[in-house]
This record gives C-alpha cells, structure tokens and sequence, in this order.
C-alpha cells in the first residue's frame, strides 16, 4: 500500500474509513519533526519513522520475530516490543526495515522520537517530547496541559480511535516508556534500548535481542555498500573483514566507509590492520574518530562501579566467555556482589548469557575495549593479582581434571599432592567425562591463562598447567592447542630450571608432532628428552621418555620401535611401575600387529597388557586395549571376538566422553560390521566418527564421509 508523502493532507473521513480496514496505528518517538503543527480536523496522519539505511540487507530473523511479536494479536491493547543490543548492533535499522513494511498496519500514523538525542541537550525532555507527539498528532498548543501526567493522558485520549505505531530510540530508563503508549487496540510500541529493560517484562512487554551478523550477512552489508567489484577482488579478505569485526554493523559500516574513501587501499592491507588485537579498535576509525570506542566508553561510563571493575577485570583476563565462579574469584567477592556486578554486564548488553544461564560471553570488540580500559585505570599490580587467582584458580580445577580421568599416571607436578584434602569437584560415576567436557569448554581460556603467566615470568605455575593439559590432547587431541600448549610448558620448564618437566613436556609434545608427520621435530625433542630424564636418573620418567621414542619410531622403524618399548618395560620393572609396564606392553603389541608374521604374539602381548590394565584398575588403557585386541582378532578371523571387544570399547568411551578413542573403536567396528554383512551399523559408526573429528577440527574427515557414500550405494 503506497503511503502519504511528506506534507499531503488526507481527508478526515479518509482516514476513518482506513482506520476501520485496519488493525492497527503506529507511533514512532525518536526524532520528531521540529516545527510540526497540525490542528484541527483533515491534518494528515503523522509518519515520522526514518527510512531504513542504505545497504540494508537480511536480518531476516529479526524481522520475523517483531512481526510475530506485533501481528500474532493485532486487536491487543498495550503491546510493547523491546529490542536490546549493543549500540551499532543495527536495532533502529530492523525497526525502520519493518515499518517501512508493515507500517501500513497503522492507520493512525507513526511518531519517532529519539531520546538518545534528548539526552545531548539539544531536544527537549519526556514531557515536552510527548507535546511534538500531541501536536503531531493534530492537538492544539491550547489543548495540551502543562504536566506530564496531563500531556499522557491528553495522548492516549488522542491515539484511542485509531491504531498508531509509537518507535521510541535510545530508551534507558523503563519510565520513559508508558508515558507513549497509546489507548487504541492494535496500536504498538517499539523501544530500541542497548539496556535490556527488564522490569517492563512486569507489564507483558516482549524483548528481542539483536546481534552480531553472520559471516554472509556481513559479506551483503560490505557488498551493499562497497559494491560487489571491490569484494570480488579478494573475496577471503572480505570474509577476514567480517569475522575480524565480529559482525558488529557500526563496525562494519566503519570497513566500508574506509574502503570506499580509498579506492586502492586491498581489502588484505585492513585486513592486515584488525588482525593485531592491539590496534584493532584504533583501526576502526574516520578521519581520527573512533566511533566504536566512543560508543563502548559512553556505556562503560553508565556502570556502576562494581560492574566496571568486573568489566576491566574480564579485560585482564582476556577471556572469550566465561562462568559464574571466575566472576567471584575476580572480583574476590561473596556471591550476592558477584551477581550484582555481573547483572549489570548483562543489563547494559556488554555480556550475554548463554540459554541455559550456566556461561557468559562477550563480542570481541567489547572484550578489546574492556582490556583497553583496564590498561588504562588499573595498575600493572592490580591486573598481576588478577591473573594470579584465576591462573591458580583454573590451574586447580585442570589438575582435578586431570585425576579424575587419568587416575594415577607419571606426573612430574607435585600440585595434586598439595591439594589434598581439597573436594574434587569431577568426583562420582560421570567425574571423567564431565572432567573432559570442562577442558574442553574452557580450553581457550586455559591457553590464555597459559600464555599470560608464561609472559610475566611464572614458570613452575606454566610448566604444571601445561602438564595437567595434556589429558585434554590425549584424549580429545586438538592438535593445534597441543602444540601451543606444549612448546609454552617446554619453554617454560627450560626458564625455570626444571629439567624433568622439560623432559616430560617434551616427550609428551614429540606425539603431537608424530601426529601432524613433523617427524624431524618429534625427534629433536626426544633426543633432548632422553639426555634430561637420564641425567635425571628417574627411572620411572625415562621409560616413559622410551615409551615415546617408540611411538615416535613406529612412524619409521617398527622393529626399532618394538626395541624401544623393551626398553620402556624394562625401566618400569626396575622401578616397579605396573601401569607403565602395561602401558609400553600394549604399544608394542599395537606395532607387533602392523606385521603379518607376528599377529599371534601381537594377540598375546595385548591380551597380557589388557589384564595388567584391569589389574590395576585402569579402565581407559584396558578400553583402548579392547579396541587393540578387536582390530587384531579381525586380523585373526575372529570376527565375533572383534565384534564383542570393539562394542564393549564404544559404549565405555562413549560413556566417559574420550571421543578421540570412541572415533578409532567405531571406525574399527564398521569395518567389522561391514564384513559381518550388517551395512547399517557400519555407516552408523562412520557417522559418529564425522561427528566427532569435525567437532574436534581433524582434517580427515572427507576420507570417512567417502566411505559413508560407498556404503550407501544401493547393491
């Protein structure tokens, strides 16, 4: 339906017989035209919400959801939209986007008013606002009482024939809104707020959060804006840009303004500017304004002071999200204060909760300013005390992690024996996989607090984070945090003076090196490794360092690998370390059964390893030695033997959460299945293993999918 344009009056009796076809008015509060006077009878219906920007582009989501909000009830009295977000999020442009849609649905006109304007001082406050609605609206100067409560009531007297539509910008403060609620059915209320508003929930108000764009809908705003030649140049620095400025709008606006004032600057060299995290706000700039961090100070400024301590603290720590209990080790306060400064992150949407409320984070460029802002305010003493209690305090819970799914193995730290006594919160019968599922959800962060304490000099408190780690890469692998996390610890260990953590970090990080086939360096650190623990004299620690070679040597030597697990065992012996006897037992039984001529001794030796395992009460050797004997009874013939040992191995490492050898049992177990003739369980397993790997980022996932295909072809 076309619209009036500016200035056109519609006949009184027009607008009547359209407000009865209708089912409801709009009424716009933001920036309301200055010198609008219309009086009387036969004034046109006010329509004063702005056109969306342009370059406007999806949202769709959005979109939907405040047309379900508004049209699920179109005769509804009251109804009140809430759209909460960061600033620059985009949530005026949503709005206008849909009101230059469905604003057709409000007969009774449009208002906008803009109070983020009123607050600058150069509009008038509430009361007055709702005088530029009346007059907008046909009241006479005459007519409009002098009080706000008067003026509230001469406006819903006013909107209660006809449905108007009511957009009110930049709200904070819950107060601001009833005071423009119109009294007809079917009118409606849309608030853009970066604060969330809640108590206006009492009142049967709907919110709708607004967020960051997807990585496409960024790439349509920059090619909105830039046109789509420039983007076409290097697509891939395009997609950088997006994800580089978090799909915040007001950034990405920033982007394409610069590249459209600098036709030959490569979309690669901006790229090049936001990569560093140090510069990155800085670099989203205009002609030497910082809108970005003009908008994230001005709500910085509006905290209270519990809420910008935490707010700085968080910066310090640089976390990408985090729980309630680094909240209180943060800030060193009960609960109750821990709340208070955390729900006040989250009012001002500097912080959201996850669905269930159990984590927060943060976009990126909030986090950025919330460091930037702790440089600034806080002491360099200030921010070491905060990453020393979250460093120990994430240091403990990896070292009760660590117990509870490797029970009793070669530690060089002593921390566990200094904790205890302390309640090990991944105790009881799911303790292992929940233990897994924390390293993983706050493997970022431990890297961060990694590195952190690692710049500022704490070697012992790095070299034993580093350690308890390794349980999440065996038993999860990312292999890319492996490295980080190993080199770090190695490093570490070296400054230290702490030459048998340096050989165990190093023996442990050559396996990750084994896996990504950088063989020369998996070498180089076990031949450091081995010369450490020697002249250490730890016999426990050199079987472990053989142990290792071993693995490291099966890659190029099987029957010197082979050599190397003796070696391991024999040490083992000497220092009478069951569990590292059966560990190095049940690797060479692993390469004996590489060899066709040895399957029969391979079937021995794994069977040997398997009891030792249960023996000492190690149920996640004694699964992987499961998986082990099922690939060598297949080899055997054996299937119904394989069959049993791989399934037993699946449901135990599928109930502890160690997918990385759930993958390897359910790969082996399709094959047997397959050669069984049952086709379904097989392609089951390989589903399961994709699943997994691509969770876990393994690059060999296309080779397992092509076997999904071939065993899915009909024949």
């Amino acid at each position: 339906m076309s619209e009036p344009t500016a200035g056109h009056r519609v006949p009184l009796h027009s607008v009547q017989n359209r407000a009865h076809a209708e089912s409801a008015t709009i009424v716009q509060v933001g920036s309301i035209g200055g010198n609008v006077s219309l009086h009387g009878a036969g004034h046109s219906r006010p329509r004063q919400v702005p056109a969306p920007p342009s370059g406007f582009v999806n949202r769709e989501s959005e979109l939907s959801s405040l047309g379900d909000a508004l049209l699920a009830s179109p005769e509804a009295h009251g109804r009140v939209v809430v759209l909460t977000g960061l600033s620059g999020m985009g949530k005026s442009a949503v709005v206008r986007r849909w009101v230059a849609a469905e604003g057709h649905r409000f007969p009774g006109g449009q208002l906008h008013v803009d109070l983020a304007t009123m607050r600058s001082g150069s509009e008038a406050p509430v009361s007055d606002a709702l005088v530029e609605c009346l007059l907008a609206l046909g009241i006479g100067h005459e007519h409009i009482p002098t009080s706000l409560a008067g003026r509230a009531n001469v406006f819903r007297s006013s909107t209660a024939g006809h449905p108007v539509l009511v957009v009110l910008d930049g709200v904070t403060e819950p107060a601001q809104v009833p005071p423009f609620t119109p009294n007809s059915g079917g009118s409606a209320v849309l608030v853009t707020s970066q604060d969330r508003l809640s108590e206006l929930a009492l009142d049967g108000a709907r919110h709708l959060s607004v967020g960051p764009m997807d990585r496409g809908s960024g790439t349509s705003l920059l090619r909105a804006v830039c046109g789509p030649a420039r983007l076409e140049q290097d697509p891939d620095a395009a997609s950088s840009l997006v994800e580089l400025c978090g799909g915040y709008p007001l950034a990405l606006r920033i982007i394409a303004s610069r590249l459209m004032t600098r036709p030959r600057m490569a979309l690669a060299e901006l790229v090049g500017e936001l990569v560093d995290e140090g510069r990155r706000l800085d670099a989203l700039s205009l002609r030497g304004a910082r809108p970005v961090t003009r908008v994230l100070d001005n709500t910085y400024r509006n905290l209270n002071p519990l809420s910008a301590r935490l707010y700085r603290r968080l910066g310090t720590t640089g976390f990408p999200s985090f729980t309630f209990d680094v909240v209180v080790v943060l800030l060193e306060a009960d609960q109750e204060q821990a709340h208070e400064a955390l729900a006040g992150l989250v009012e001002a949407s500097m912080v959201d909760p996850s669905e269930d409320g159990h984590r927060f984070s943060w976009h990126d460029l909030v986090r950025l300013h919330a460091a930037r802002r702790a440089a600034d305010e806080d002491s360099p003493e200030e921010r070491e005390a905060v990453l020393a209690r979250i460093g120990e305090h994430l240091s403990t819970k990896a070292a009760l992690a660590d117990e509870a799914v490797m029970g009793k193995r070669t530690r060089i730290s002593t921390k566990l024996t200094r904790l205890i006594g302390t309640t090990n919160p991944f105790s009881g019968p799911s303790g292992a996989a929940d233990a897994l599922e924390w390293l993983v959800v706050e493997r970022a962060n431990l890297l961060r607090v990694l590195r952190a304490m690692h710049s500022l000099g704490w070697h012992s408190a790095v070299w034993e984070l580093a350690e308890a780690l390794m349980v999440l890469y065996f038993n999860r692998r990312y292999t890319d945090d492996w490295l980080v996390a190993g080199e770090i610890g190695v490093a570490s260990a070296n400054a230290g003076g702490a030459p048998e953590a340096e050989a165990r970090l190093r023996s442990v990080v050559s396996r990750a090196y084994v896996e990504t086939d950088e063989l020369e360096l998996a070498k180089s650190h076990l031949d450091v490794a081995l010369r450490l623990a020697e002249e250490s004299g730890n016999k426990v620690l050199i079987a472990s360092v053989w142990e290792f070679i071993g693995r490291y040597r099966e890659k190029v030597d099987v029957p010197s690998a082979i050599a190397a697990y003796r070696h391991a065992i024999a040490r083992n012996d000497e220092a009478g370390e069951k569990r590292g006897s059966a560990l190095a037992m049940y690797f060479m039984g692993c390469a004996m059964s590489s060899d066709e001529n040895q399957q029969q001794e391979a079937l021995d030796v794994l069977l040997a390893a398997h009891r030792m395992f249960v023996s000492i009460n190690d149920p996640r050797m004694a699964n992987r030695a499961q998986v082990s004997l099922g690939t060598a009874y297949f080899r055997s013939g054996d299937l119904t033997a394989a069959h049993r040992e791989l399934e037993q191995a699946v449901r135990a490492f599928s109930e502890s959460g160690a997918t990385h050898y759930e993958s390897q049992a359910r790969e082996a177990l399709a094959v047997v299945a397959e050669h069984e003739g049952d086709v379904g369980v097989a392609r089951e397993n390989l589903e399961r293993v994709v699943e997994i790997r691509r969770a876990s980022g393994a690059p060999d996932v296309a080779g397992v999918e092509a076997e999904i295909a071939r065993l899915s072809e009909p024949g």
